[in-house]
């Protein structure tokens, strides 16, 4: 029995000595993604990619969440994962490189809440932030923001994908889109939404999507569509071309005083939705107060401006110091919101903070009003036809379950464009109907997976520099995606032609590679063939 009892005893030792020598495993990584049923083509990247993974010993969990909610809570409020399915969308704002450089990676944004959802931080970077922002000179800028494309790629916060290609499309027996602006974001740029025109004496352009507006608040939203639609019903200083040159819009003329000192004159004769005209102390206001109180997406930006102050129609930014993108990041995002409204909307609202305010009866000065939104399914924005922009029509948008649902209904004629891109396998099909246009735009946005690098496993830089060479990319672009994205070494992407770093190559795909700078880093594969911690 004793003999029993001690040959057990040792197998039990060996066994654990046997693991110890091994390594520790690694353990499975929370994948966050988009759910199948509405977002297919970023699942099956997903999916392409555990795959992959897999073959290296890495056991691999996709967690599929419903978008927008809970997903993009987890994703930028929490930062509950441990790999995220990140797609950021393209926009002339984002031309300048302030966005997917600074925005994405400063260590400033990485606290919950904040746009470096996966915590990334290196002082050496965050120098290099503020050396760029000093340098007015766009090709001596241009250097600077090359060395820090370099030094993302070593670090690989960030698995790169691909820079998509979107089609949308226009059913003509219903609108016209005359001059259409050949932008980033395709049709949902407002330069060509304020061109949309509706046929057979209607009055309203009827527009389809699946992601509706979480919040109508400045000081809540997260995303670049919340964003997009909040333009549509305040004004903004400049709105940036599509050519990524800042155009003037609520501002009548700029003015560089020094290094650190903007003066705007404001447009005059403009009023908010509700008769109050908008002066230069609303647009002084604006900035001051989404600064003071930490409005998510633009506190990047704001966290470089000193004070905002108003003398009539002239406002005055100073700023804490040179920042070659404020013009573009700032003026040509931050809203102009009414002072009466917004100064005392805790008192007159009932709310415990500004952030508690739904902000559904919103005033605001833009080209259109929000008329209604039914949260899920329509929000309505009827034109302002005393707006300097004149729109000639009423944009009703429509959400819907998936982007198949979609566009069948664009099919039938039930809505007239799709803002929603089209998934790959109907475009073919589509192209061969007279009646729908089809609009192709080279996003200036990417797909990744976002790296938390809080999490052990990817806290390690040989992890994420080995996984650089595991993503199928080119599987993923021609059998997921259909073709229509490129790769990209960068997060400016080649289609950002002046800004990209272009001595940067794409990965190869290699996992042998890939197994070999693990294994000098000291990773080890159990006799089980899954990754193994150093000792």
């Amino acid at each position: 029995m004793k003999r029993t009892i001690l040959a057990a005893a040792a197998m039990t030792l060996a066994a654990s000595v046997a693991a110890f020598a091994e390594g520790r495993p690694v353990p499975p990584v929370d994948f966050l993604t988009w759910p199948a049923a509405k977002y297919q083509h970023y699942y099956e990247t997903s999916n392409y990619i555990a795959e992959s993974w897999r073959e290296l010993g890495i056991p691999v969990n996709l967690n599929p969440q419903p978008f927008p909610s809970p997903m993009l809570s987890m994703w930028y409020t929490e930062h509950k994962f441990d790999v995220v399915m990140s797609v950021l969308s393209g926009s002339p704002a984002r031309l300048d490189p302030e966005f997917f450089t600074a925005t994405q990676f400063w260590s400033g944004n990485s606290a919950p809440g904040g746009m470096n959802v996966g915590s990334f931080k290196s002082d050496a970077f965050d120098a290099m932030i503020d050396e760029q922002r000093k340098v007015y000179d766009p090709e001596k800028r241009k250097a600077l923001i090359d060395k820090m494309q370099a030094f993302i790629q070593d670090e690989q916060p960030e698995g790169l994908i691909a820079s998509v290609i979107n089609t949308t499309a226009i059913n003509t027996d219903n609108v016209e889109l005359e001059g259409y602006e050949n932008s980033p974001d395709g049709v949902r740029s407002v330069w060509n939404l304020l061109r949309l025109t509706p046929k057979n004496g209607q009055t309203v352009v009827k527009l389809g999507w699946t992601i509706d507006q979480a919040s109508w608040n400045p000081l809540t939203f997260k995303t670049l569509e919340e964003l997009d639609r909040l333009g549509l019903v305040y004004d903004r200083l400049v709105v940036t071309s599509p050519a990524g040159k800042p155009e003037l819009w609520a501002a009548e003329k700029i003015d560089i005083v020094d290094d650190v000192t903007i003066e705007v004159t404001l447009k005059d004769g403009l009023t908010f939705s509700d008769g109050k005209p908008v002066t230069g102390e609303d647009v002084a206001f604006s900035f001051n107060f989404l600064k003071a109180n930490d409005a998510i997406y633009f506190k990047g930006v704001l966290g470089g401006l000193k004070e905002a102050t108003a003398d009539g129609r002239t406002v005055r930014f100073v700023l804490n110091a040179p920042n070659a993108s404020f013009i573009s990041q700032g003026f040509g995002q931050i809203p102009i919101m009414p002072k009466h409204v917004w100064e005392t909307v805790t008192a007159d609202k009932g709310v415990a903070t500004p952030q508690d305010y739904n902000n559904i009866d919103l005033v605001g000065s833009g080209a259109y009003r929000l008329k209604y939104w039914k949260e899920g399914q329509e929000i309505y924005f009827e034109r302002n036809p005393d707006h300097f922009m004149k729109p000639p029509a009423d944009l009703l948008m429509i959400q819907f379950g998936s982007a198949e649902v979609l566009a069948a209904s664009l099919r039938k004629g039930e809505i007239d464009v799709t803002l929603q891109p089209l998934v790959p396998t109907v475009i073919e099909e589509f192209a061969a109907e007279p009646n729908l246009r089809l609009i192709q735009a080279q996003s200036n946005g990417y797909m990744s997976a976002r790296y938390n690098i809080e999490t052990e496993l990817f806290s390690h830089k040989a992890v994420r520099q080995a996984l650089a060479h595991a993503i199928p990319y080119e599987a993923i672009i021609e059998e997921v995606l259909g073709g229509d994205a490129t790769p990209t070494p960068s997060s400016i992407v080649p289609a950002n032609a002046f800004w990209t770093n272009t001595s940067l190559k794409v990965p190869d795909y290699d996992l042998e590679k890939a197994r070999a700078i693990l294994k000098e880093a000291g990773f080890t594969w159990g006799s089980d063939g899954m990754l193994r911690f150093p000792e």
